[in-house]
């Protein structure tokens, strides 16, 4: 048989566009595709369908679990205002222990905050998460105030609560990012 003898195969079309022959094809499910319509993933080229997957689950909320995280945020940021504020009472001082304090009771709330929610909301992450994790921390700290019965011009000089409330809220965060 000679070169121009050759049975030569049919081209082959992009599925999504007919009129375009393409040599590509879904690295999932083997669809034939062209440049226009491919799509790169961390898994290698797809087509538009196989490579429109959606978030993951871990970051799906559903109604249940709002209620789940707000159902612990509830009890959880009055409790770590009872411990802090029998550990770290409010005083208009601002020294090297009560900063050290701050820090401490800050990354112990937080980092209390986010188990709790992790356990009670089945692992979930996301910024819906983080921010009901932010309001425990929140709560805790207003908690604080309320409970060590700490006057007002406590509440207006005291710069160990919003401290720790900083603290506390991005510890929280980035365990539940």
């Amino acid at each position: 048989m000679t070169a121009d003898s050759t049975p030569s195969a049919a081209p082959t079309m992009c599925a999504r566009h007919p009129d375009v022959e393409t040599g590509l094809a879904c690295g999932r499910c083997g669809t034939p595709i062209c440049p226009r319509c491919l799509v790169y993933t961390p898994a290698g080229t797809r087509c538009p369908t196989c490579a429109s997957i959606g978030r993951p689950k871990m970051y799906v909320l559903a109604p249940l679990d709002y209620a789940r995280g707000i159902a612990t945020a509830l009890p959880v940021g009055p409790a770590l205002g009872f411990v802090g504020a029998l550990l770290f009472r409010p005083t208009p001082a601002i020294g090297l222990f009560s900063m050290l304090f701050a820090v401490l009771g800050g990354y112990g709330a937080g980092v209390a905050a986010a188990e709790a929610l992790n356990v009670t909301m089945g692992r979930k992450r996301g910024r819906e998460v983080q921010l009901i994790a932010g309001a425990t921390v929140v709560l805790a700290v207003v908690a604080r105030f309320i409970l060590a019965g700490a006057p007002v011009e406590f509440v207006v000089r005291d710069i160990s609560g919003p401290l720790m409330a900083v603290i506390g809220i991005s510890v929280a965060s980035s365990r539940l990012r």
